[in-house]
């Protein structure tokens, strides 16, 4: 099948995992900082009645609380793809003998860009509270993640092989 099958396969069960505990981590954020979350999603349903559209902030924190899960296992299906063919490409040049260490520093640098450098941008927004919160439970989603992408990917690049003619006939 080659890199990019392993690797979407690695990265698809990988993903699925890690929006699955996301998605846990996401809920229970949204319940921690109700009142911060509360107060963002007040401006956000005040400009919109400027557009004609009324909705409540209670509203939007309702559908953010029920479709929190849903949507973090779909995108980390999705990301989990993304990430799986990029880990294919990039294994070779990350540090560590075993592939089960290249997928955790894969999924570290991953935490590095997406949790520690771009959710920065919300500390205005949300608090820094918050904002530590996502940071130290993300950095445990992705890790997991890494685990497992280093571990499938192993897995399934064994059984991705061309097989030579003698290993064949045995």
């Amino acid at each position: 099948m080659g890199k990019v099958g392993t690797g979407g396969k690695a990265g698809t069960l990988s993903g699925l995992v890690y929006g699955v505990i996301a998605g846990i981590f996401s809920y229970i954020t949204l319940i921690i900082y109700k009142n911060n979350i509360m107060k963002f999603l007040s401006k956000e349903a005040s400009s919109e009645a400027s557009l004609g559209v009324h909705i409540s902030a209670s509203q939007l924190y309702s559908t953010e609380i029920q479709s929190s899960i849903v949507l973090a296992i779909i995108g980390g299906l999705i990301i989990g793809i993304i990430l799986g063919i990029i880990f294919a490409y990039v294994n070779g040049r990350l540090p560590g003998k075993s592939m089960i260490i290249k997928g955790e520093i894969f999924g570290l640098v991953i935490w590095i860009i997406f949790d520690v450098i771009i959710d920065a941008l919300d500390i205005g927004t949300f608090g820094l509270s918050y904002y530590i919160t996502s940071v130290g439970l993300g950095i445990i989603s992705l890790l997991v993640f890494g685990y497992l992408l280093g571990k499938l990917y192993t897995r399934f690049e064994g059984n991705d092989k061309i097989l030579t003619e003698g290993e064949y006939k045995n």
